[in-house]
């Protein structure tokens, strides 16, 4: 399917349910914590920048707004933003998020919106953080309940905590499957599973992700490579890849995706369209709305709901701004010789200080383990698609001749 029809795909399973009566959330920072959304009987849906949304209306934005900022500005100027009960933006994140968080307010006072905000750090060892986002969890629900009266349901929140923490688990295998055989299941495949989910976390769509992940285990087991796949997810969530058992790659060159808020579907749709170039090249993102979003750990079930809610948020694969860049360098160092990676695409979204700023540390860590690297700078509407095509191509044929 191609990247407009998985947007359009995702796009139609929203409108149904608006059109059905359901009241949806928008939200637009991967760790926004989905259990509570539907736990109050509300639809999360993630907000997501769009190719071909006019501009020009971004005149209240700062000017270090980032490309992915100013396109969910001029969706709303628009009229192009679905009708949404609400809007969660983040706190504590980064600047052009606060910064279109106020402007919002201010732009279209009528719209109800919430603000979580984040603490700082990750890594106190008080628990000060943990107490923290806890609070602010229960401030987000009181704000929800009055606003939108709709109370807390903890029936709701036990059936959310098993349909997120099914969807995350299924992502995880076939993140991990696909590190040892990329051909098992396409990038694009990947990517439209995740987008359609996060867009509406329905049942349905979760027990579709399930029957593909089944099949992907079985043809692991077939092959013989249960083993190695378990051992390769224990290391990605572990972050100890020491003992990772010994596999031979399928296919070669093997490929990482770095970078923040990029939509990978639209990475996946950039490289299937170079001729002789299929997704198995790429084996692992660490984006945003990829990695991150999949490798969030599931809720315990000790401690109150936002208690649960908030270690599972502070375990997540973190953002630049608060998990700190010596931690995932030294996590991305880690799995260079263990993965076999031979090349690490940075794709910069315009204009996105916290993500650019981290770009040459990448290129430093690859260059110590003589791994090759290439900037692709990218904004949401891929207005510069045709240079992209060539540097990727380029970069994927230097990789072949080394």
């Amino acid at each position: 399917m191609s990247y407009e029809g998985v947007l359009e795909q995702s796009a139609a399973n929203l409108r149904q349910l608006l059109k059905d009566g359901e009241e949806v959330i928008g939200y637009i920072y991967p760790h926004t914590p989905l259990e509570l959304i539907l736990a109050h009987g509300l639809t999360p849906s993630l907000l997501r920048a769009l190719p071909g949304v006019p501009g020009g209306f971004e005149e209240s934005l700062q000017t270090f707004a980032c490309s992915y900022i100013r396109n969910l500005y001029s969706q709303r100027t628009n009229d192009q933003m679905p009708s949404l009960a609400g809007l969660i933006f983040p706190g504590n994140t980064c600047d052009s998020l606060q910064n279109l968080f106020d402007v919002w307010r201010f732009r279209f006072p009528d719209d109800t919106i919430f603000r979580l905000t984040y603490p700082v750090t990750r890594h106190e060892k008080d628990g000060s953080t943990v107490k923290y986002l806890t609070t602010e969890l229960q401030l987000l629900s009181e704000a929800i309940e009055k606003s939108l009266d709709r109370p807390f349901v903890s029936q709701y929140f036990e059936r959310a905590k098993s349909l997120i923490g099914q969807f995350r688990k299924d992502s995880q295998y076939l993140y991990g499957a696909r590190l040892l055989d990329p051909s098992v299941l396409s990038y694009t495949d990947l990517c439209r599973l995740a987008r359609a989910f996060l867009t509406t976390p329905l049942p349905v769509i979760g027990s579709e992700i399930y029957a593909i992940t089944s099949s992907v285990k079985e043809k692991m087991k077939d092959m013989g490579f249960a083993g190695t796949v378990d051992s390769i997810l224990r290391a990605l969530k572990t972050r100890d890849f020491s003992n990772i058992d010994n596999f031979e790659p399928i296919i070669r060159p093997r490929i990482i995706v770095t970078g923040g808020m990029v939509e990978p579907q639209a990475i996946a749709n950039v490289i299937t369209g170079i001729r002789g170039i299929t997704d198995s090249v790429l084996v692992l993102d660490l984006l945003s709305f990829g990695f991150k979003t999949a490798f969030t750990p599931p809720l315990v079930t000790k401690g109150t709901p936002f208690e649960q809610m908030a270690k599972s948020i502070l375990s997540s694969p973190g953002e630049p701004t608060q998990e700190g860049l010596i931690h995932r360098v030294k996590y991305l160092e880690s799995l260079f010789d263990a993965l076999q990676i031979d090349g690490v695409m940075i794709c910069e979204q315009s204009f996105c200080d916290p993500d650019q700023f981290e770009a040459p540390s990448i290129e430093k860590a690859a260059s110590k383990h003589g791994i090759r690297t290439v900037r692709i700078p990218i904004d949401p509407e891929l207005s510069d698609r045709a240079r992209m095509e060539v540097r990727i191509q380029s970069f994927l044929e230097s990789l072949s001749k080394s």
